[in-house]
């Protein structure tokens, strides 16, 4: 039987920077003791946070008799002392929440200026919050909107199995971490008891941006992980996403680490629907298959890859450089051996994925993928023989083809042709020739465009001559895979010689052109009635934030739909997003936190 336990108890003493891990705490409504007491502000009293400034969580508090010391890199420790503190009166907002804080001092402010690279203010919310918020029926500290937030330890662990990357709790700011429950066993909770005080678990803690800055270095994942992955598992149909509880004291009290957590009363947990679109797949081996080209075996953390046809391709992404990349690959496995899937990378001149994957990509390493997909592939039901044709790595599908109908039994009439330089560049060749040997209905072709002397198969590239060695050619299903040049010599000739184009699929293989950077280029942003300067380089969102004016947000990381506007003059670039559909971009809705404009634009909202 599982027991429940606090393994850690954290305190931000302020607002988006570094925490402080405590045996014990005293908790009050407004919150800990220590926790959320001071924030940074604009001259206006706008809470400044992490989400603009990720450089922040690497500030690191510690609490001394009389203040606190704050330290971080390559800057002077700050102690911050209550008896200097100014005590001035001054507005201070968060969210939507306006009311009354205090000024610390001068000394504070020039320090966190430094960090932020903005003029910035220290607050103090005084011994009791001034900040009194009707949904919970008493005062809050800085916190974004609730006392205190609750997370499992096993949570974690089922994030970090669906993940490609590794995350830590304290990417999540959690005031209480748990142990020694099930996934997301606080969902259920709606009445707990902590050493002596007594919560309530009033909603989901949901997640914005700075769950993606990692705390050690204070730069953003471009992947924006752990918001990827938990937007399959863990969003609302709104796109809305969460993780962790948060809380409410019903009284005051000591809790401490390692008290046992007692649930009071339970209530429905809510129902995520699990999207499924991604997997992560971890490389179990490779297998070189031919000169400069790699087969990876591929498996599921969870579950297996979703169902396949035969000549389907997974379309998977990787951080290369710092950089997340992705790239479509055929699945070269059968979809008769869920257990692993495969696909097969050949090297090629300036392909940066492609040659990442074989001189990095080892067993252990992960890859994101999404479900299988393309429209090349076998038909559920055979009705005509087979002559698959390939050349370079469009042999892939044709591989998938093969293995598949061996181990049904299929390869009753199927002419496999393949077209590559060199002896050292036949695929398989080991695998093909057994097949060959135990299915004679197989015939496997070999041409090669760079033969050896002692070559006696076909020799050039795919013409009239070598279909000779087609068996009733008019009669076949033909599908053709490789690059533009051999796909079209390949077609006009079957096609030429009496095959129906219905019966010819094709499915070109050809490199990605990475798209470069675009040159620095100054514009004019109108947002409402604001004008500002802007650039091509930098989101909508940061540009607006830059200049003191304001566009609704909420995730940052185009997931939620909260930052949508309109363009209503010029053009932006603007990522794919799940907060984004078709009919909201044809309308030219876009997300302020995720797109660069590229001309001046008019923007409403």
């Amino acid at each position: 039987m599982l027991l429940a336990k606090v393994s850690q108890i954290n305190v931000y003493p302020v607002k988006s920077a570094g925490g402080i891990s405590v045996s014990q705490g005293w908790v009050e409504k407004q919150g800990l003791a220590f926790d959320r007491r001071f924030m940074l502000a604009l001259p206006d009293g706008q809470m400044v946070t992490a989400r603009t400034f990720p450089q922040m969580l690497q500030i690191s508090s510690v609490i001394v008799s009389d203040g606190l010391r704050f330290s971080m890199k390559d800057m002077p420790a700050l102690h911050l002392r209550y008896q200097d503190f100014k005590m001035q009166e001054v507005d201070s907002t968060v969210w939507n929440d306006t009311f009354t804080a205090y000024t610390t001092t001068d000394e504070a402010n020039d320090w966190f200026s430094r960090i932020t690279g903005r003029h910035v203010e220290l607050l103090f919310t005084g011994e009791t919050s001034n900040r009194y918020r009707k949904k919970i029926g008493h005062e809050v500290s800085f916190a974004d909107g609730y006392p205190l937030l609750l997370i499992s330890e096993a949570s974690l662990a089922a994030l970090n199995e669906r993940s490609a990357e590794h995350h830590c709790m304290s990417q999540f700011r959690t005031n209480l971490v748990v142990s020694g429950t099930e996934p997301f066993a606080e969902d259920g909770w709606k009445r707990i008891r902590i050493g002596e005080v007594e919560f309530d678990i009033v909603k989901p803690c949901e997640r914005c941006i700075m769950t993606t800055v990692d705390p050690a270095t204070g730069q953003p994942r471009p992947t924006k992980e752990p918001l990827r992955t938990l937007s399959q598992f863990r969003a609302n149909e709104s796109g809305g996403v969460f993780f962790g509880q948060n809380l409410v004291a019903k009284n005051e009290g000591i809790i401490r680490a390692d008290d046992s957590v007692e649930v009071l009363e339970y209530q429905e947990k809510t129902i995520y629907p699990d999207r499924k679109e991604q997997r992560v797949l971890e490389c179990v081996s490779r297998e070189e298959i031919a000169r400069d080209f790699v087969t990876f075996w591929l498996s599921a953390r969870q579950g297996t890859m979703a169902e396949y046809f035969p000549g389907q391709f997974i379309s998977v992404e990787l951080i290369i450089d710092g950089e997340p990349q992705s790239r479509c690959y055929t699945l070269s496995s059968s979809p008769s051996r869920p257990d692993l899937v495969a696909i097969s990378v050949k090297r090629v001149q300036d392909g940066i994925v492609s040659n990442w994957l074989i001189d990095q990509f080892h067993a252990g390493d992960v890859l994101l993928a999404k479900a299988p997909a393309g429209d090349f592939h076998l038909p559920s039901q055979l009705s005509r023989p087979l002559l698959l044709l390939s050349a370079g790595s469009g042999v892939t599908p044709m591989l998938s083809m093969v293995r598949y109908l061996a181990d049904r039994s299929q390869l009753n009439d199927v002419v496999f042709y393949h077209q590559c330089r060199s002896v050292a560049d036949i695929p398989c060749r080991d695998e093909l020739q057994a097949l060959r040997q135990q299915h004679p209905g197989l015939r496997v072709i070999f041409s090669l465009t760079q033969p050896p002397v002692d070559w006696f198969g076909l020799k050039g590239r795919f013409s009239s001559a070598h279909m000779r060695q087609i068996p009733e050619l008019a009669q076949r299903e033909v599908f053709i895979c490789g690059p533009e040049g051999f796909i079209e010599q390949a077609k006009t000739l079957v096609t030429g010689a009496g095959v129906p184009e219905d019966s010819c699929h094709q499915e070109l293989f050809a490199v990605t052109q990475e798209r470069s950077s675009e040159p620095y280029q100054e514009l004019m942003i109108r947002i409402n009635d604001h004008l500002i300067s802007g650039n091509n380089q930098k989101t909508l969102l940061e540009q607006a934030e830059s200049q003191d004016v304001s566009i609704p947000n909420s995730c940052r990381a185009g997931l939620c739909g909260a930052c949508r506007v309109k363009i209503d003059k010029g053009q932006v670039r603007q990522e794919s997003s799940p907060a984004l559909d078709a009919l909201a971009a044809d309308q030219g809705i876009v997300l302020a936190c995720c797109c660069i404009p590229e001309t001046d634009i008019e923007v409403s909202f």
